[in-house]
């Protein structure tokens, strides 16, 4: 619904400081056009998003949060993909195993069984580290953006029903 700073639209420089102050303020003015309470808000992220979400659902208590295709920590991702240099990303920085832990509401999670971006096994562990309730959607061949397929829809649909405002429950 928006760009963080240094995508899209947005002017700026990307920074991981900088996202997490941009989706800061989305989450705070987005409740008023739609004339709804903050906690009545659904947070969702994709990848990098999944990781900023996170971190916003930790900080505050969201009617329910989606995460798709994220990842357990940025410093995890960057062993993966740039072994030699991963040392360079502080094990703090986007750390989503560590701020998950302070969410408590509702969590649907999925990923894709052959994303080359960013491995299943990191998206389990992110999820094995999340409180109840939750659910986990595993998204079969599915790679890092090609994961909304028929399967995916139907598994969300059978699993989040909005049944009243600021309710979110599993079916």
């Amino acid at each position: 619904m928006f760009d963080y700073r240094g995508y899209g639209r947005s002017e700026g420089i990307p920074t991981v400081e900088g996202a997490l102050l941009d989706a800061k303020a989305a989450r705070a003015k987005l409740p008023e056009p739609a004339r709804i309470e903050d906690s009545a808000m659904l947070l969702m992220g994709e990848s990098l998003g999944g990781a900023i979400v996170v971190r916003l659902a930790a900080d505050s208590a969201p009617r329910g949060l989606v995460l798709q295709s994220t990842f357990s920590s940025l410093k995890g991702v960057a062993d993966v993909h740039y072994p030699k240099l991963s040392w360079l990303v502080p094990p703090p920085k986007l750390d989503s195993v560590a701020e998950i832990v302070r969410y408590h509401g509702p969590l649907l999670q999925s990923h894709g069984t052959a994303d080359r971006t960013i491995p299943f096994i990191s998206g389990e562990k992110l999820f094995r580290a999340a409180n109840e309730p939750k659910t986990f959607v595993t998204i079969t061949g599915a790679d890092h953006n090609n994961w909304l397929t028929e399967d995916y829809l139907v598994a969300v649909q059978r699993q989040v029903l909005v049944v009243r405002p600021g309710s979110l429950v599993g079916k």
